[in-house]
């Protein structure tokens, strides 16, 4: 039985919320700097937890933004960001949250993988959420200061504060996902549909492909040929469907050339069809 994802109702974020919160982004990596640079274009109260002898350091000031020890970061943020992009050192971090947090905290991890894997966990009374943009850290900046924004995965994990909801929406809007889109999920549904799809797609695909380019070879085709008709190709087929989907592909001309109208051969078109207009509708990038 299929369902769609619901989407947060961009008209319920109420920014107040986020006025007397001050935040800590952990580290200045690539999704550190953009949840930072935008949060404080927006009005947010935000510093940045890095060793102060660090080259991230260096660029965060350059970037006029405030730069905290960790662990000072942790103690003086009511919201604490958890990149998902090495900005932090596993090995000190869940030391930091414990000894740092206080009730009523939230704690927001930019995907789903060590929350639910437990790599990621807050002491009772903090708030535990995920926060993951679809698109790349560098869109999320640069959709921003075009006045857009790139949609994102949310989730609430742990709702002690009975606001964890309200302050993650009001969090999306200063980070410009609303004026995309934020799809709820949970942090095991992120996670073990993102390991499916490795086993069973990605990596499904890549045996395709060095399977057929194996044969071509075996068959006699010269190995630049047999690269650019099995992994060049699939390249170019999925930075179509990437943008406009399959469409009529999936639905054999003999076939397609039976049906009434194009509504039809749409409708005979493959589900992913239908939900990949809707998820790309989200993207303004290839609107």
């Amino acid at each position: 039985m299929s369902r769609r994802a619901t989407l947060l109702e961009p008209d319920s974020a109420d920014l107040t919320l986020l006025q007397d919160r001050q935040v800590a982004v952990l580290g200045f990596g690539p999704i550190a700097s953009g949840h930072a640079l935008n949060l404080r274009d927006s009005g947010v109260d935000v510093r940045v937890g890095v060793l102060a002898e660090s080259r991230a350091a260096v660029r965060a000031e350059v970037e006029g933004l405030l730069v905290v020890a960790p662990e000072d970061a942790v103690r003086q943020a009511d919201i604490v960001v958890v990149p998902t992009d090495d900005s932090t050192d596993p090995a000190t971090l869940q030391q930091l949250l414990e000894t740092g947090l206080e009730t009523g905290d939230l704690v927001l991890v930019t995907g789903g993988d060590p929350v639910h894997g437990g790599e990621v966990t807050v002491p009772e009374g903090v708030d535990l959420v995920v926060l993951q943009t679809i698109g790349g850290p560098e869109r999320l900046r640069t959709e921003y200061l075009d006045g857009r924004g790139v949609p994102c995965l949310v989730a609430v994990e742990t709702d002690a504060s009975r606001v964890a909801w309200p302050v993650l929406t009001a969090y999306c809007q200063a980070l410009g996902a609303l004026r995309s889109g934020a799809l709820v999920t949970s942090a095991a549904e992120l996670t073990e549909a993102s390991r499916y799809a490795d086993t069973a797609v990605h990596e499904a695909v890549q045996r395709l492909v060095e399977d057929g380019f194996d044969r071509l070879v075996e068959r006699g085709t010269a190995e630049e040929v047999a690269y650019l008709v099995t992994l060049h190709e699939l390249k170019d087929r999925i930075d179509t469907a990437w943008a406009a989907g399959f469409g009529t592909e999936q639905v054999p001309d003999h076939d397609a050339a039976e049906l009434s109208s194009r509504r039809a051969v749409a409708r005979a078109a493959h589900p992913i069809e239908q939900v990949g207009r809707r998820v790309r509708a989200l993207m303004s990038w290839i609107r």
